[in-house]
C-alpha cells in the first residue's frame, strides 16, 4: 500500500467517524444540546490527544458516540459546556481505562462515570476524577471491585442491584428522606 492510499484510507475513516459523532446530534438535540461540525472535529483532534498522553490505541469507532448516548441527557450539562465536558469526560475515560486495567467494559465505565458525576458529583468533573473514579481504580486493582459486583448480582435475574460505590465511598451522605421530613416539620 503506498502513501497516497493510506492516506486517503485514513481521510475516509475520519470523514466516517465525524458523521457518526454528528449523528448523535439526533439524541442530544432532544436535550438541547447539539455539535457543529467544528466542534466535533475539535473532540476528534482531543480523541488522538487523549489516546496519545494515555498511550492507548484505538481501531475503529472511538468513544465519543457512546459518551455524547450516555451523557445528553445530564442535568449538568448545557449547550455552553457541552463540548468542554464531552472533551474532559473523553480524556477522563480513556485515562481511567488504564488506571482500571482494562478489567471494566467500557459501557460499565461509562455507566459508572454516568451515575456518579449525577448522583455523586453533582456535574463536577474534578470531583469525578478525584475521588469516584480514583477509588474505583483503587478497588479494581486491588480486585476487591471484582468482588463487590459479584456479591451485587442477582443470581435469579442476572441484573445488578446496584453499582456498588457506596462501598468505596469515604463521604458521609445525607438521607432525602430525613432531609425532607425535618424540611415539613420546619413548615
Amino acid at each position: 500500500m503506498d502513501n497516497n492510499s493510506f492516506e486517503l484510507m485514513l481521510l475516509m475513516q475520519q470523514k466516517q467517524e465525524l458523521a457518526r459523532i454528528l449523528e448523535c446530534n439526533s439524541r442530544s438535540e432532544k436535550y438541547g444540546l447539539k455539535l457543529s461540525e467544528e466542534e466535533a472535529k475539535k473532540l476528534m483532534l482531543s480523541r488522538k490527544t487523549s489516546l496519545s498522553d494515555s498511550q492507548r490505541v484505538e481501531f475503529g469507532e472511538g468513544i465519543l458516540p457512546k459518551l455524547i448516548f450516555h451523557f445528553c441527557d445530564s442535568q449538568y450539562i448545557n449547550q455552553d459546556n457541552y463540548t468542554e465536558t464531552l472533551e474532559q469526560l473523553q480524556e477522563l475515560f480513556y485515562s481511567f481505562k488504564n488506571e482500571t486495567m482494562d478489567e471494566m467494559t467500557d459501557d460499565e465505565l461509562l455507566e459508572f462515570m454516568k451515575d456518579q458525576y449525577e448522583e455523586v458529583c453533582f456535574g463536577d468533573i474534578d470531583y469525578l476524577a478525584g475521588t469516584c473514579l480514583e477509588r474505583l481504580a483503587a478497588a479494581v486493582r486491588s480486585g476487591e471491585f471484582g468482588r463487590m459486583q459479584a456479591r451485587l448480582r442477582d443470581e435469579y435475574s442476572l441484573k445488578d442491584t446496584g453499582n456498588g460505590y457506596s462501598k468505596l465511598s469515604e463521604e458521609t451522605r445525607w438521607e432525602y428522606e430525613l432531609y425532607k421530613q425535618k424540611l415539613e416539620d420546619m413548615f
